[in-house]
């Protein structure tokens, strides 16, 4: 391998090769992304590789890559752990001085994480895939640390309570249909419109985890002074794996009302379960101590031919597409098996805009559904199996109103 070879697939076919012979290898990640607002970046960029080259390349295992994501992932082997931290140490500095790092998306206070692949085999695969597939697409430019430090302002200093939207997941079985829970989210959208409108807030993954996280915490304080107030059973709160096994979620759940014990979903998505599966065992543990309901979102109908729904999760969020309608039988039986060996009714249908994705729930004995079509149905006071032909035409889909509203007048930060 040559340091010629910088894109995602290549790096994948690298990956792929460690896995005949992993011992005496390792896989470095470098979270350059974070410092795409310099503009020496991509000079900084190409030294950086001229360094990782002429101190770490002894053999054809060894490999540098540059992901789209603007991140570096380096290959290594039968080299010191000792010399790796000092290369290590001279990219922060050439990258990013002496500014402190912040969490990284493996939690830990880093700029680079090393993966021994002897050891951390599994892990690293399940990493790296989640680095190539949340690499960015959108037209606008990523984020880079001035864009980042804007969006960390408004999320710590600001009311950002009109930014913070709930909706319904419905239970349509039975003679009446009613909410099951109510899940709470913040919209990245409109923090992206308020603090870099010309940037894309998730085109920079290392970045976007550290805001992510930062909302977390934000949202966690907000919900936990404003849930009593609310007369529904249950809610989920979209997390991190990292945010559910803080400290500041252990004390948002000790200040929740003794009603609401067990009735207190963490939504994780399907990107960043996969990429915390090494900490699967921590999770559950961490859900079972403050009974928590886990439950994994983001998920799509194809995935369930490759990802097995994990045991431990209450519920699992399959996103309605009506590609659904044109899958290939075999990839659709597969995907079915797979529901049916998870359980029908731990089961959440999302995204159902359209009378097809009912019926596909209603056919699959899906329990629960969510969706701007069911929330309009709802409303109307229309069962979700009969008469839907009496509900309203379904508008282009918007976003549900503020779950909490904003205030105008002098408001400490939560």
């Amino acid at each position: 391998m040559g340091c010629d070879m910088s894109d995602d697939q290549d790096l994948l076919k690298a990956i792929a090769q460690i896995r005949r012979s992993p011992y005496g290898k390792r896989v470095i990640h470098v979270f350059t992304s974070w410092a795409k607002g310099d503009p020496k970046h991509g000079e900084k960029l190409a030294k950086g590789r001229d360094l990782v080259s002429r101190n770490l390349f002894n053999s054809v295992d060894s490999g540098c890559f540059l992901l789209s994501s603007g991140d570096m992932v380096f290959i290594c082997s039968q080299v010191s752990a000792a010399v790796i931290q000092t290369v290590c140490s001279r990219l922060e500095a050439l990258f990013f001085g002496d500014k402190p790092p912040r969490a990284n998306s493996y939690g830990e206070n880093k700029y680079f994480k090393v993966f021994d692949a002897g050891r951390d085999l599994a892990k690293l695969i399940t990493s790296v895939k989640a680095l190539v597939a949340v690499a960015p697409t959108a037209a606008r430019p990523a984020i880079g640390m001035k864009e980042f430090d804007s969006i960390v302002r408004i999320i710590r200093d600001s009311d950002i309570r009109a930014m913070v939207f709930n909706q319904p997941v419905y239970r349509w079985a039975g003679k009446k249909p009613g909410i099951e829970y109510l899940e709470f989210f913040a919209s990245l959208d409109q923090m992206r419109k308020a603090a870099c409108p010309e940037h894309d807030i998730a085109g920079n993954p290392a970045l976007f985890h550290m805001i992510k996280a930062e909302l977390d915490l934000r949202l966690m304080r907000i919900i936990g002074r404003e849930i009593g107030e609310y007369r529904h059973k249950a809610f989920s709160i979209n997390l991190l794996g990292t945010s559910l096994l803080s400290k500041e979620f252990e004390t948002f759940m000790d200040g929740v009302p003794a009603r609401l014990s067990g009735k207190i979903l963490a939504e994780i998505d399907r990107g960043d379960f996969l990429q915390h599966s090494g900490d699967l065992d921590a999770l559950t543990r961490r859900a079972s101590d403050l009974n928590v309901p886990l439950c994994v979102d983001g998920l799509s109908l194809s995935d369930l031919q490759v990802f097995r729904l994990p045991a431990v999760a209450e519920f699992a969020k399959i996103k309605w597409s009506e590609q659904i309608t044109t899958m290939p039988r075999r990839d659709l039986e597969v995907a079915i098996r797979a529901i049916k060996e998870f359980g029908p009714d731990k089961v959440v249908l999302t995204r159902c805009d359209s009378e097809r994705s009912l019926d596909f729930a209603h056919a699959m004995g899906i329990p629960f559904v969510q969706g701007y079509l069911a929330d309009k149905m709802f409303r109307a006071g229309v069962n979700f199996t009969e008469g839907r032909n009496e509900a309203p035409a379904v508008s282009p889909p918007r976003r549900s109103a503020p779950a909490i509203p904003a205030q105008t007048a002098s408001l400490c930060p939560a």
